[in-house]
């Protein structure tokens, strides 16, 4: 059978940059703001509350943005954080359309902004990139200099080796891992469910009075 998988290197098939950096602190804003901003305690929020890596705009935080156009971050880009410990948090976000929201969005340089180039899906490099061993590879090996802090560049991101199938291929792991994805968000609220039901029990047997 011909093997229709290829090791890549992440250089060959995305372009890599750096994310915006603020030079004084982000002021977030509940409403009135002309741009969203991605930092990571935001994008891992967002991941907590959804268990999906695809990221919408309306989930993070609004700015007012006076920057120009070139620091916007388009949909199809993923985000993946440049810093960090080892063993920490490096979980790649795939960045898409929001309906919910037409304002742009602006990443800072907490994450590198990896683009993919043709014939590569942006939600199946999302789900490469979040692979065991290639969060493995990342947070053990990328930049650690023998220290407990992980430092990511573009230059040393760019030499990841990635098996990159066909798109067919790619196509069906993206829909079997949405599926994954939700079966576990029906499962999270399943037991949000029962620790609701149980501690109003709890409390119901608390209040009785002893016979």
């Amino acid at each position: 059978m011909r093997k229709t998988t290829k090791v890549q290197i992440l250089g060959d098939i995305a372009d890599i940059r750096s994310g915006f950096t603020f030079r004084e602190r982000v002021d977030e804003l509940n409403s009135g703001g002309n741009a969203h901003v991605a930092q990571i305690k935001d994008v891992r929020s967002a991941w907590e509350h959804t268990n999906t890596a695809m990221l919408h705009a309306h989930q993070l935080p609004m700015i007012n943005w006076e920057g120009r156009d070139r620091a916007f971050v388009s949909p199809g880009s993923i985000l993946l954080p440049s810093r960090g410990s080892k063993g920490g948090y490096f979980r790649a976000s795939c960045l898409v359309s929001s309906p919910s929201s037409e304002l742009p969005v602006v990443v800072s340089s907490q994450f590198l902004v990896i683009t993919p180039k043709q014939g590569v899906l942006p939600e199946f490099l999302c789900w490469s990139l979040n692979r065991p061993e290639t969060q493995h590879w990342i947070a053990e090996g990328a930049g650690s200099q023998g220290t407990s802090l992980v430092m990511l560049n573009a230059t040393t991101v760019k030499q990841l080796p990635l098996d990159i199938p066909a798109l067919s291929i790619q196509q069906k792991i993206v829909h079997l891992n949405e599926l994954w994805e939700k079966e576990q968000q029906l499962t999270q609220a399943l037991l949000n469910n029962r620790e609701t039901m149980l501690q109003g029990m709890f409390q119901h047997l608390l209040m009785e009075k002893n016979s």
